[in-house]
């Protein structure tokens, strides 16, 4: 995967949420940054967790943004294909792409069908931007071959400082049709239990769901910056179990869900 340099970036958009984005974290030279360390920690889950479950090569990767996700794992060896609406992402992932297969569909991934099916979609950071779930969870169910696997990121709503409603929460989702898709604007959030039940009736099994990025790590100071970084990722991975006032300590959902044989 390419490193773009600034010389060519073609755009407002790709400078600021693109190549920009990736500058301020996925090339970041300091890893024990809040930021960065959330960054990398729900990356490298969801590469592993891809690795781990799915049954073949093919890969969705829906709202790819930068293409940081289908491109790791079109050089570790899966098919790839990136969907987004913006096509600047897709434009600026194509430069950076250097191995593997990887291709790219301009579309609204709420209507994309893809006639082969895939082995494994992804949606990070994706659900909480759009006003019916119900519809996302179906693309990702009818783009998936029965038995395949959805990787699915988002904030987690029962965390003690979040200060969005949940799911359940929200008396006027109408209203909040005109800001669906804006990368920056949560319409809601999801806890584990709203997740489950959303995910059970669209036809999928929760394989595995995790909890991470714990307060406990990104929130303190000068000792972050101290500790070698894999007793920082040990420690959070400990921190992930302890509460804070009575709610969750960890701001990121990172699960697994399978495709049941007999859904549609």
């Amino acid at each position: 995967m390419r490193r773009i340099p600034e010389n060519e970036i073609e755009t407002d958009f790709e400078r600021q949420y693109a190549w920009g984005d990736d500058e301020r974290h996925y090339y970041h030279p300091n890893r024990r940054k809040a930021s960065v360390f959330g960054f990398h920690l729900r990356l490298n889950s969801v590469i592993e967790l891809v690795k781990k479950h799915a049954s073949g090569p093919r890969v969705a990767d829906i709202a790819s943004a930068q293409g940081n996700f289908g491109l790791l794992l079109a050089e570790a060896g899966f098919d790839v294909t990136a969907i987004d609406l913006q096509e600047d992402f897709l434009r600026y992932a194509r430069k950076r792409h250097t191995s593997g297969k990887f291709r790219t569909v301009h579309a609204n991934f709420l209507e994309f069908r893809d006639p082969e099916r895939f082995d494994a979609v992804l949606m990070g950071e994706i659900i909480e931007h759009v006003a019916f779930p119900e519809q996302l969870l179906a693309c990702a169910s009818e783009n998936l071959k029965p038995g395949g696997i959805l990787v699915l990121t988002t904030p987690n709503g029962a965390e003690y400082g979040s200060p969005l409603p949940t799911y359940s929460q929200v008396t006027d989702v109408e209203a909040l049709i005109p800001r669906q898709f804006h990368w920056g604007d949560h319409l809601f959030l999801y806890t584990e239990q709203e997740l489950r039940n959303l995910l059970d009736r669209a036809g999928f099994d929760v394989v595995s769901l995790e909890k991470q990025n714990s307060s406990y790590v990104s929130q303190i100071k000068g000792l972050r910056y101290l500790l070698p970084l894999r007793a920082l990722e040990r420690f959070e991975r400990l921190a992930r179990r302890w509460k804070k006032g009575g709610k969750d300590s960890t701001c990121s959902i990172v699960l697994v869900a399978r495709r049941r044989m007999n859904s549609f």
